[in-house]
């Protein structure tokens, strides 16, 4: 299917019963009357974005949006593009539009139902991936930001929306000192769908910070939410939920090795003491925004307590270095990451103990995920993780 196809299947969903096919602008409809035009930013080929047609001040506000991993370029050129969509001008030059018309109830309809106003979203679809979902920004239609949903459209993903509503709601009950979290605001099922409804964390052009600064006092709060947990691997809950998950695999020859690695690991680290606690299982520069001195930080579908401390600032860093370097952090020898967790003044054993057990961690994410319907994507990677684990891990250098 062409990326302009899996965005109007996924409109079609939002405005269920309704006629979406592409049109010219201000093309004539099928099926009933106009409910809603939709122009692909910035085209069909390649788009990033859904914007309903004639809000100028929703898409300046849909394109109003800071993250860590913007530099000061990126961050002058959207703020730029906000201004000039607030015009109305942009908008004329772009050709690529989805028409709506005729149908019954769309998203929009239950959510201004569910949030007390009348909203419209701009969708966000992103990239072919294993947890691929329609991504909303929920707006009043003079720009106000409202909120965001998150759309489970398969088995997968409404599996990860119900995680991130438990995440958002253990977390509602802790103390994040630097962390702003999103506020849970419903969810639940609309139709075939599950919708997950969050509040819009703010961001600003001049929340800016370097882009190789890491948010480590905020990583520590979140590591330490739940109180303090110290003991040996060998002993601790998390390598018992390890142990686990070879069972969960439909691959045998996956369920071996991977069986392998884990004992492995955990016979060479057995005896070192870590400590365990939270972390959000996908903290990036592009998930989290600095603003007012407060670290705004979303997507929390892999949010997990009970593992080693050093896993977010692991994932961090590796996930910034994989879109930069010539070869990827994942090809390379788990303790060749160790020097990573240096800032965290961890004594060497517990360093390359972690290291091993981030690696392994997200082995096994992507081999869970890999065996799902939409895993495709994910498949080719989780074997390479697991061969290069099978060979480096919990062996002596």
């Amino acid at each position: 299917m062409s990326a302009a196809g899996a965005w109007t299947e996924t409109v079609g969903r939002l405005w269920p019963g309704a006629h979406v096919a592409p049109a010219a602008p201000g093309g004539a409809p099928e099926g009933g009357a106009v409910r809603r035009e939709l122009v692909f930013l910035p085209n069909a080929e390649r788009p990033r974005l859904l914007l309903p047609a004639g809000l100028p001040g929703v898409a300046a506000a849909a394109l109003r949006r800071y993250s860590h991993d913007l530099g000061p370029r990126q961050r002058v050129t959207r703020t730029l593009g906000a201004l000039a969509a607030r015009t109305g001008l942009p908008e004329r030059g772009l050709r690529d539009r989805l028409l709506v018309s005729g149908g019954g109830e769309s998203v929009e309809d239950h959510l201004s139902d569910l949030l007390g106003r009348e909203v419209v979203v701009a969708v966000g679809l992103g990239s072919l991936r294993a947890n691929r979902k329609p991504i909303l920004h929920v707006l009043t239609p003079d720009g106000g930001s409202v909120a965001f949903v998150k759309v489970g459209d398969n088995p997968t993903t409404r599996g990860l929306i119900a995680d991130e509503a438990a995440a958002l709601a253990t977390l509602a009950g802790r103390s994040l000192p630097g962390v702003s979290v999103p506020r849970l605001l419903h969810h639940g099922d609309w139709g075939p769908l599950g919708l997950l409804v969050l509040s819009a964390l703010p961001t600003g052009a001049r929340g800016e910070r370097p882009r190789g600064d890491a948010p480590l006092s905020a990583m520590r709060a979140l590591a330490v939410s739940a109180g303090p947990d110290r003991s040996a691997l060998a002993g601790s809950a998390y390598l018992k939920r390890l142990r686990e998950v070879p069972g969960r695999l439909t691959d045998p020859g996956h369920a071996e090795r991977l069986a392998e690695v884990v004992d492995r690991v955990g016979d060479r680290h057995g005896d070192v003491v870590l400590d365990f606690g939270a972390w959000h299982g996908d903290w990036t520069p592009w998930n989290m925004a600095w603003h007012r001195g407060v670290v705004r930080l979303w997507d929390w579908e892999r949010f997990a307590d009970g593992v080693p401390h050093g896993f977010d600032l692991l994932h961090y860093r590796l996930q910034q270095a994989a879109r930069t370097a010539a070869r990827s952090p994942y090809q390379a020898p788990p303790r060749e990451a160790a020097p990573a967790l240096d800032p965290l003044g961890l004594a060497a054993p517990a360093a390359a103990a972690t290291a091993e057990l981030y690696f392994l961690e997200l082995c096994a994410r992507y081999l869970l995920a890999a065996q799902e319907p939409i895993g495709g994507p994910l498949r080719d990677t989780a074997a390479d993780l697991l061969a290069l684990l099978h060979t480096e891990a919990g062996r002596k250098p």
